[in-house]
């Protein structure tokens, strides 16, 4: 009798690992690839389980990576996370066709992603950059947007983005930092893109982006030789395309909910979070004290109490 119950209780014990790790492997999602749009390669990476939240990385011209790194870590117990390199950026083709690295573009390629992976509506994440292309997508396919979290997103005009920034850039850079930078960028490791010395050159660039400067180690960009040279391709293209844009007096067409996060000493003025809070009907703004442009690492748990909140998870 004993040694059919000690069989019988392994047994079970057996069925339960397995349905235990049949469980794990169900609601876990972890994959990358590409899709081609426009006989384009666009990378996508997902993570996570959970409602999937579609992340649009800065820039423009940088890859998901920097984000990544924390965002898993935060957010991937509750969400799917699918992140995507943009047109000409991180691993996605583009930089050979300059004349389509303009909004209106990216606004149709995140739509294909949307197509792709089959998502009816979309709950969209948006970091810098990422925020005006959500912003951008919103007015254009306001029926497909779910829901919008805005993280430190440029303002919805140049004039409540760009001057400011460039004023809190330079009153926060010493010399000796501009000495470094200059010494970096006319190097030949920076001019034959060098990992290493992009390292070092944003890792001291983007001090000026934090509140704490020593937040900046808590950042990994994800530089490699397929996204480096694209950086320098794309960015500007894209800023030639929206020029000195204004959307402020089409925002009232994105109805969806909406969370704007902003930190108070961000390069980005608190102004222009305010000026697209009064825009949106249904949006609520949180100013994250004492944090620049990477809430996120700044201040992670009041970051994702505030996203799990928005999104229902108690």
């Amino acid at each position: 009798m004993n040694s059919h119950m000690k069989i019988l209780r392994i047994t079970i014990l057996a069925l339960l690992l397995l349905n235990s790790c049949s469980q794990r492997s169900a609601i876990l999602t972890e994959k990358d690839g590409f899709v081609s749009i426009d006989s384009t390669k666009m990378y996508y990476s997902i993570f996570g389980s959970g409602d999937t939240l579609v992340v649009l990385h800065g820039g423009p011209g940088l890859s998901h990576k920097y984000l990544k790194p924390q965002l898993d870590s935060l957010l991937s117990s509750n969400f799917t996370l699918l992140y995507y390199d943009q047109r000409g950026s991180g691993w996605s083709e583009g930089t050979k066709d300059t004349l389509k690295l303009n909004m209106q573009t990216f606004i149709s390629d995140l739509d294909e992603i949307r197509r792709h992976f089959k998502l009816s509506e979309l709950n969209l994440v948006g970091h810098s950059f990422g925020g005006l292309l959500a912003m951008h997508y919103g007015i254009t396919f306001p029926d497909k947007l779910n829901s919008l979290v805005l993280i430190d997103t440029d303002a919805a005009s140049y004039e409540l983005r760009t001057p400011y920034q460039i004023k809190t850039i330079n009153a926060r850079l010493t010399e000796e930092q501009n000495i470094y930078l200059d010494s970096i960028s006319e190097s030949e490791a920076y001019k034959n893109f060098d990992v290493s010395a992009y390292d070092k050159y944003y890792k001291t660039f983007l001090t000026s982006y934090f509140a704490n400067p020593k937040d900046t180690l808590h950042l990994s960009m994800g530089f490699d030789s397929i996204s480096i040279p694209k950086i320098g391709v794309t960015g500007p293209s894209i800023r030639r395309d929206l020029g000195q844009y204004d959307i402020h007096d089409q925002l009232d067409k994105i109805l969806c909910p909406t969370l704007i996060l902003h930190g108070t000493e961000s390069v980005f003025s608190v102004d222009g979070a305010k000026a697209i809070n009064n825009e949106l009907a249904n949006s609520e703004l949180h100013l994250f004290e004492d944090c620049g442009h990477f809430e996120y690492i700044e201040a992670p748990n009041k970051f994702k109490l505030l996203i799990e909140d928005f999104h229902g998870i108690e």
